[in-house]
């Protein structure tokens, strides 16, 4: 909603006209209009926790009141950190490389949001609200492969599991098995194809972003960095149980540009 609405207004100040106001036909998500609150009126700190109407649905559910910054961060963190800390084979390497793209997503939502807020960056205030834009999209986009990849190998493990009895069934089971073993390659591959692309987006910001916050991005391109060489490990460790080798040497061959290229983001951010 937010980036229509950026975009009539760019196009409507070109003529010398301001919008005086939009109209929602229909439905609309409400995180939506969470986002706009932050997005237009660029309220200080805000959090979705601050909606009456989030708090109440908290309350009803039985969770913590406490919301945004106010709550213990280690808390949030814990299910998590404990759920890969159990002994089972997932959530592995390629749900945290998925999470350490996520976080690097987040963090560059807060030095582009915090950015945009100051004085000093207020000539850059387009670009950084397009940024922001961008890497909540890349957020929710690895944010959801942590469960991709955890799924994906939950099917690999299960197509082992499969009768082979006779020859019918034992080709039946290779079969299910290499088709799973592909999707859990697929999966990380596009993790990192995104984890780049957002370690290359955070190294644009460098120049537009407030001087104060080079720090968080340097944090925001290291946990890219990571999560594209974890999720490329794992896409070559699924690589070794497939038997086509046609597509296992493209499957090289886009790991081997990858690594290339994340490695010349890499020396040209050090240069």
């Amino acid at each position: 909603m937010h980036r229509v609405y950026a975009m009539v207004k760019r196009e409507a100040e070109r003529y010398g006209v301001t919008p005086v106001g939009s109209e929602i036909v229909g439905l609309i998500p409400k995180k939506a209009i969470e986002m706009a609150a932050d997005f237009f009126l660029q309220l200080e700190d805000f959090s979705p926790a601050q909606v009456f109407e989030n708090k109440l649905e908290a309350a009803l559910s039985g969770a913590p009141l406490e919301g945004g910054k106010g709550e213990r961060l280690a808390g949030l963190a814990r299910p998590f950190l404990e759920a890969v800390a159990s002994p089972t084979a997932t959530p592995g390497g390629g749900s945290v490389s998925a999470f350490a793209g996520a976080l690097a997503a987040a963090l560059g939502q807060m030095v582009a949001g915090l950015s945009r807020k100051k004085k000093s960056q207020a000539g850059f205030v387009d670009q950084l609200s397009t940024a922001l834009d961008e890497m909540r999209r890349i957020a929710d986009e690895l944010t959801e492969a942590i469960d991709r990849d955890a799924a994906s190998y939950d099917a690999v493990m299960a197509a082992f599991k499969l009768s082979q009895g006779d020859a019918q069934e034992t080709g039946q089971r290779e079969e299910a098995i290499q088709k799973a073993t592909r999707g859990a390659a697929e999966v990380p591959m596009k993790v990192a194809t995104r984890a780049l692309e957002l370690f290359e987006r955070l190294g644009q910001l460098e120049g537009i972003a407030a001087a104060s916050m080079r720090s968080d991005l340097q944090v925001a391109r290291l946990m890219a960095e990571a999560g594209a060489r974890g999720a490329l490990a794992n896409v070559e460790i699924n690589l070794e149980g497939l038997t086509d080798a046609t597509y296992v040497a493209s499957m090289r061959v886009k790991i081997s540009a990858l690594r290339e290229r994340l490695g010349n983001a890499t020396r040209a951010t050090r240069a």
